[in-house]
């Protein structure tokens, strides 16, 4: 089943080649969702390393999983081509917006900005301190990495120095902003004016991936994620005026140093010699991961979107909680959480232990069983059609942010459904506080 699952979505993948057309492919979260996949389902029949089978239910329901995403966005994309041939033929071409002024020093939100990813800086030096300090004493770069991952309620060094209102500040404000500074960075880079302006938030936000790297024991998806910004940043912004001739060989100088510093992250944690066996049980493992799992939910309550969008309603449940308002929590929170936390539990998969890659099916499955697994990937298709669509139309810096949000969900696809993770949706909520603006009374005018 996990051949036939490759081949379908290989097929898939070369369908949405030729459907998006030149210009658009590799910027399509369809697209990188569908080579994702692939990579995923090719690996997982390959079993190296002695990785366990995955089960053919699982393969089924990754293959569903996958056929609704495309179904959903290829069924955003045909109903807007119908409607509108002029609408398509804009999405088509880059609108360059000129600079107006409002991602600057001189504005408000900029400076708030700015003042809170310098707090992240100090909170992060704090715990490179304490990193370097247990290192030193011995104990292993993987021990300190896991401890920062733990989540919310755990006992650890590190988690344990925190008092409540640190702990609370950290998860509700610094995590959710250390998301939005990559894809602002990228976009101030290539959009604003200014060399002064553009230097200074690219020296703090590089500050805040090396410490925040450092202060988790050496995390490498930081990395990722901020040199993908700027590759997205580029391919789809490069028409733009303020983008200089050089710029490519600057963005394969980047690239080369995201990559090196990766790679010396791995070495630093694993060896040498792990870090090929790590890179593909990375993406070889959520196949069997979930069909661990699978028996275990089959047997409990459907949670009916409470587990997939834990990340919208967990916060205010718990803040119900801390508060004494237990009599408005419903059960079926108490279960999400269980399953959220399961998600981060280590099993065996033959080569070892891992966790956390479940995969999205794990959560819709949990939720509401194979009809759950279509409708939500079906929904997550839509609104990844839809959100690229209003960016090609006008690209700037709120739609930007929002475009970039997608496709880290995609790309983290092969683990989890980003929907759980607080942080992912309070992420959303900042880019809006901070960058959305009413349109002009005039312009609707003579619209």
């Amino acid at each position: 089943m996990g051949i036939v699952a490759a081949i379908v979505t290989f097929c898939l993948l070369v369908g949405a080649f030729i459907f998006l057309g030149k210009g658009r492919r590799i910027i399509s979260p369809v697209f990188l969702f569908l080579v994702l996949w692939f990579i995923v389902l090719l690996f997982s029949t390959l079993r190296l390393y002695n990785i366990e089978a995955a089960s053919n239910e699982a393969y089924l329901a990754i293959l569903l999983m996958v056929v609704s995403f495309t179904l959903g966005y290829v069924s955003y994309e045909v109903y807007k081509r119908k409607i509108s041939k002029k609408e398509s033929s804009e999405c088509k071409k880059i609108r360059e917006d000129v600079d107006d002024g409002q991602i600057s020093f001189k504005n408000l939100r900029i400076k708030i900005y700015l003042a809170m990813c310098i707090l992240l800086i100090i909170f992060n030096i704090i715990d490179c301190i304490l990193v370097l300090k247990y290192i030193s004493n011995g104990t292993p770069a993987w021990q300190v990495r896991n401890w920062s991952l733990e989540p919310f309620g755990s006992s650890n060094p590190i988690l344990d120095r925190r008092s409540f209102l640190e702990d609370v500040f950290r998860n509700v404000i610094l995590s959710p902003l250390s998301m939005i500074i990559p894809p602002v960075t990228a976009y101030i880079v290539f959009r604003t004016k200014g060399k002064k302006f553009r230097l200074t938030c690219f020296i703090i936000s590089l500050l805040v991936l090396v410490t925040s790297s450092f202060a988790s024991g050496g995390g490498r998806l930081g990395f990722i994620y901020y040199a993908g910004c700027f590759e997205l940043a580029f391919l789809t912004l490069r028409n733009a005026k303020s983008i200089k001739k050089n710029i490519s060989k600057k963005m394969l100088a980047l690239v080369a140093v995201v990559i090196s510093a990766v790679v010396g992250f791995t070495v630093f944690r694993t060896g040498v010699g792990n870090m090929v066996k790590q890179t593909y049980t990375y993406f070889a493992v959520p196949p069997t991961l979930l069909t661990k799992w699978l028996p275990e939910i089959e047997k409990s309550p459907k949670t009916y979107g409470m587990t997939s969008f834990f990340g919208v309603h967990s916060y205010v449940f718990r803040a119900a909680e801390i508060i004494g308002a237990k009599q408005i929590v419903p059960e079926l929170y108490e279960e999400s959480f269980r399953h959220v936390l399961d998600a981060e539990k280590f099993l065996d998969v033959g080569y070892g232990v891992a966790n956390a890659f479940v995969t999205p099916v794990y959560y819709f499955m949990i939720d509401g069983g194979y009809v759950f697994v279509s409708l939500a990937s079906i929904f997550f298709g839509l609104i990844s059609a839809w959100v690229f669509r209003l960016f090609l139309e006008k690209k700037d810096i709120l739609r930007f942010i929002v475009y970039i949000l997608i496709m880290y969900g995609v790309i983290v696809s092969f683990m989890r459904i980003q929907t759980s993770i607080p942080t992912y949706i309070l992420a959303f909520m900042y880019i809006f506080l901070m960058f959305f603006r009413f349109p002009k009374k005039e312009k609707n005018e003579k619209e």
